[in-house]
């Protein structure tokens, strides 16, 4: 096989893979094969810092006495590539709809499978890499260090072939479902979104065990489905050593199989199914409704993109979630002993957590634009457009609420607050989403795109991708400032409610300012 050829279709299909790092760099005037390359970088980049990182972590603990350890660290990671390999499948076979493309030239389907998974294990690698580290700490105490290498950079290569195989496997053998075709786009954004969910607790819960313990380095559990790979790393000559490697050679091929019987002979059907999906497959005749029942339908049609969800998700969920949880196990508060006069703090908690979660990321703030050129042709009927725009801020404020609301509730449970205490944190969090979906949706029109091709264009607007981070940590910064100040004054002043009683008045004022800025400078200068 042509190996020229194959690299260029892996560099084609490199661009799949990350639509959103891909914009960024067309967007600094990166052209062809310059693309490539910074994507190539932004992977090795990942890869290194993945490296030092965790690295420096791992470098202290014997992992060959530390079975638990070993295969905590092995999830971690396992469940870091499942994610990344997930998402880049779902590109790159699905979302890159490149396969009609293909069809006039003179290139084989081997050559552009092969590249295509070639492309997705490459995306994997770099965030996998400190298994390097694990399997050559693990097997130092049994093998010379040279031995050690070699054996890590085998048990490596193993385990991606391992991880790569089973998620392959898994991803195509559930798209072949009658289920999955039929309900393609709702699935897929459970699936990117659940993955993520999982990706981020495996952290938060790996990483808060590692802080309780990181003086003593204490051994944990061992999680057996990792155990396999520790006594080929440990202890590579025992019985349990050679039945694993056994066990794992056998596995191995069993997946190899499945792959080259099954899942590679279907790949050419779901892509073509794929590439010739077009929006006659989702019209459906509905009975006909009033305007508005009407424009709901619409714009909840808009909200089905599996990419959409997944990049509002992650941008609006991780870092919150993150936040509450690392919090809360490492924090060392009895907050269920917490006297219910502090609902003032928790108040301004729930104001702070809309402030994380209502960015330019989220749903509400990009409703407009995901109308594309259809907003213009709307703008055109004998329809009432701010009537159109509230049908639409509606969802969004909706959408945002029920977001801030269940984060707010699973805070809630976490900390084992109080029943006073969870309202006070939802009527601060509903009230904050409400404020800053107005400020939100203004700025969607204000800085109004049409003409996206990918979402990610619609988060960078207004500052891009700095002024939003940039953002999301100034709120943490100040929220732990100011909530801490509120603390300190309810303390010394012993939960006076005349405090509680001015936050309130002041907070009061603030939201009617806020409310009438923006009816004035966004609403009512909309035609009726």
């Amino acid at each position: 096989m042509n190996r020229r050829l194959i690299q260029k279709l892996v560099g084609i299909n490199i661009l799949y893979t990350n639509p959103k790092a891909t914009k960024q760099a067309r967007d600094k005037g990166k052209k062809g094969a310059q693309v490539v390359k910074s994507l190539m970088w932004g992977y090795i980049m990942s890869g290194g810092i993945f490296l030092v990182v965790y690295g420096l972590m791992m470098i202290f603990i014997d992992f060959a006495k530390m079975p638990g350890n070993f295969t905590y660290y092995m999830a971690l990671f396992a469940l870091i590539g499942f994610t990344q390999g997930l998402s880049a499948i779902f590109n790159v076979f699905f979302d890159s709809r490149d396969l009609m493309d293909y069809l006039p030239l003179p290139i084989s389907q081997g050559a552009i499978f092969i590249a295509k998974f070639l492309a997705v294990g490459l995306t994997i690698v770099p965030f996998i890499l400190p298994l390097l580290i694990l399997f050559f700490l693990g097997s130092l105490n049994s093998l010379p260090i040279v031995l050690a290498v070699v054996w890590s950079i085998l048990l490596f290569v193993i385990f991606f072939c391992l991880l790569f195989g089973i998620c392959t496997s898994l991803i195509f053998a559930f798209a072949r479902t009658k289920f999955f075709q039929q309900h393609k786009k709702t699935l897929t954004s459970l699936m990117l979104g659940f993955s993520m969910i999982i990706s981020v607790a495996g952290i938060i819960m790996i990483n808060a065990t590692n802080s309780s313990s990181s003086m003593t380095v204490a051994d944990r559990p061992a999680l057996a489905i990792f155990m396999p790979f520790y006594y080929v790393a440990a202890t590579p000559f025992s019985m349990n050593g050679l039945l694993s490697i056994a066990g794992t050679i056998v596995v191995l091929l069993l997946l190899f199989i499945l792959l080259k019987k099954m899942v590679v002979p279907s790949l050419y059907q779901q892509m073509s199914q794929s590439a010739n999906d077009t929006p006659r497959s989702s019209r459906k005749h509905k009975k006909q409704g009033n305007l508005v029942q009407i424009i709901r339908s619409y714009n909840l049609q808009l909200l089905k993109n599996p990419n959409l969800v997944m990049q509002v998700m992650s941008a609006t969920l991780i870092m919150p979630v993150v936040f509450i949880i690392s919090f809360s196990l490492n924090g060392g508060i009895a907050f269920d002993q917490l006297p219910n006069y502090f609902f003032g703090v928790f108040f301004l908690v729930g104001l702070f957590l809309a402030a994380m979660m209502t960015t330019q990321s989220s749903f509400v703030a990009n409703m407009i634009s995901l109308d594309r050129e259809n907003f213009l042709f709307i703008a055109s009927l004998p329809i009432s457009l701010k009537g159109y725009l509230k049908e639409k801020f509606r969802l969004g404020l909706f959408l945002q609420c029920l977001m801030v609301g269940l984060v707010t509730i699973l805070s809630g449970v976490v900390f084992k607050l109080t029943f006073v205490l969870i309202v006070s944190t939802l009527v601060g969090g509903l009230l904050g989403s409400y404020l800053l979906s107005l400020s939100a949706f203004a700025g969607d029109y204000r800085h109004l795109n049409l003409s996206w091709n990918n979402i990610s264009q619609l988060f960078s607007r207004g500052g891009g991708s700095f002024r939003l981070m940039f953002r999301l940590f100034g709120t943490m910064f100040a929220a732990i400032i100011v909530v801490a100040l509120y603390t300190m004054i309810m303390i010394f002043t012993n939960g006076l409610m005349i405090v509680n009683l001015l936050l309130f008045l002041v907070v009061a004022a603030i939201s009617a300012f806020w409310i009438w800025r923006n009816q004035k400078n966004f609403w009512q200068r909309l035609s009726n």
